[in-house]
């Protein structure tokens, strides 16, 4: 009951939640709420920060169409749009920024992501994804990022730049999500019967040519005939 009550002082002192909306679908959101006490700094932006694992992506595009809502965005690791899990090439995921020109005191944002398919498995047709929980930060200085590559590799360092990041207080519980995957007793099924169909569709074909072409041959000895009576 003490560790709940904790829990429920700090989620009420933190600055950055975040929740998952539509957790079981391959599309869902990531609901982060800000709240900022602080003023901002004059050479100051507010950069919020998601870590994705390989089985999670952002679609660039579709950040930059809804720039107005989330902000600028910046996208450092793997977003190929039609890799499954197996085939991504960067195993350690991606890393979005989504920087705030003017922020309010309190807002929300709705950040869309996406799962990747994933290898059937034996023994579950569900595999539960963890993700870091989000958090933001004051960037002070000429930093189209916050200056954290010595934490996450996948950011590109600036080089002979000075520049700050201070988190705002956040809750640090991740969030977990559930991908649907197939068995792999049904991907025989589906190799089976994805081959069953490609050969009666092949006959079918082959057999509506065949006929097509003694249609034709019959309609031009007709012809023949009728020219030579």
């Amino acid at each position: 009951m003490q560790e709940l009550r904790r829990k429920l002082a700090f989620y009420k002192m933190a600055q950055v939640h975040s929740e998952l909306q539509a957790a079981s679908s391959l599309h869902p959101k990531i609901i982060t709420t800000i709240n900022i006490d602080e003023e901002k700094e004059e050479d100051c932006h507010l950069d919020v920060v998601y870590v994705l694992p390989a089985s999670v992506f952002v679609d660039p595009y579709q950040l930059q169409d809804l720039e107005a809502k989330l902000g600028k965005a910046t996208v450092f690791g793997e977003h190929d749009l039609e890799l499954p899990l197996e085939k991504v090439k960067e195993p350690r995921g991606s890393i979005v920024f989504l920087r705030q020109k003017q922020p309010s005191q309190s807002f929300n944002l709705e950040l869309p992501i996406h799962l990747r398919y994933q290898q059937p498995l034996l023994e579950r047709d569900h595999q539960p994804i963890t993700i870091e929980a989000p958090y933001a930060g004051w960037t002070c200085g000429d930093y189209r990022w916050p200056p954290i590559s010595s934490q996450y590799p996948l950011i590109t360092p600036y080089q002979d730049i000075e520049s700050s990041f201070t988190r705002l207080t956040h809750d640090p519980a991740p969030l977990t999500l559930s991908v649907p995957i197939g068995k792999v007793q049904d991907a025989q099924i589906v190799t089976y019967g994805t081959f069953g169909t490609v050969v009666l569709c092949t006959l079918w074909i082959a057999r509506s040519v065949s006929v097509s072409i003694k249609r034709r041959r019959r309609s031009e000895a007709k012809g023949k005939r009728r020219k030579s009576e």
